[in-house]
């Protein structure tokens, strides 16, 4: 399935991060990324709302996708999209994923 779009998250740090969004069930690539879950809602005026579920980051979104931990509460939480930012260090990954989860504070985050 192609990408829905595009969507802006911001961390607490200020730092704007551009992810492309896709339909959570997609086929997914083997390559690393930092990804947010979602649920994202069309509303009548056709915006786009996105609840932000959980934050991670994978050096393969497929099989991050396939074998994820939290895929019950995602499923709890009504989760049909997931927004991948392609990042292929490491460390970077981990500094946008507590940059953003110090903002959102995703439920299936833990927090």
């Amino acid at each position: 399935m192609p990408k829905i779009g595009t969507l802006d998250f911001t961390g607490i740090s200020g730092h704007k991060y551009t992810f492309n969004v896709y339909p959570k069930n997609r086929e997914h690539k083997e390559k690393e990324a930092v990804y947010v879950i979602t649920h994202r809602t069309v509303k009548a005026d056709a915006s786009v709302d996105h609840n932000v579920i959980y934050i991670g980051e994978t050096d393969n979104v497929k099989n991050a996708m396939e074998n994820h931990p939290k895929k019950d509460c995602f499923e709890g939480e009504t989760a049909n999209c997931i927004c991948v930012y392609w990042e292929d260090h490491v460390n970077t990954r981990n500094k946008i994923v507590e940059d953003l989860k110090a903002l959102y504070h995703p439920p299936c985050n833990d927090f």
